[in-house]
């Protein structure tokens, strides 16, 4: 019984020692806090500074005759349907310019053979 409780107070004792380690740690020292205390502060901003500068947008242009946007996703981009029934797939939009398609569905007139009606 003598040596559990032996034990138990060592390993009080450590504990002691170890939150005090810990503790000590945190703390600044004197010549920590005498450099914190040399740093000057942050000039102050003006009232009259100029508003800041942001980059111009970038800007893709599609040809009208592409037709409308139909919509887009993650994987295929965004389509557009021409009035002739023609799917264009964007993948990438360069600014300044236009984009390149990945992907281009046309329609074909419908033959005897091809319809499912």
């Amino acid at each position: 019984m003598n040596n559990l409780r032996w034990k138990a107070g060592a390993l009080v004792v450590v504990i002691l020692l170890c939150a005090t380690l810990v503790l000590r740690a945190g703390k600044t020292t004197s010549s920590t806090a005498a450099n914190v205390m040399s740093v000057s502060p942050a000039p102050h901003a003006s009232v009259n500074a100029p508003p800041p500068q942001f980059a111009s947008p970038c800007v893709a242009t599609i040809p009208r005759s592409w037709g409308q946007y139909r919509g887009g996703s993650s994987q295929s981009g965004l389509a557009f349907e021409a009035s002739d029934g023609t799917l264009r797939f964007i993948t990438n939009l360069p600014c300044g310019a236009t984009p390149v398609v990945a992907l281009e569905v046309r329609r074909t007139a419908a033959s005897s053979g091809d319809s499912l009606d």
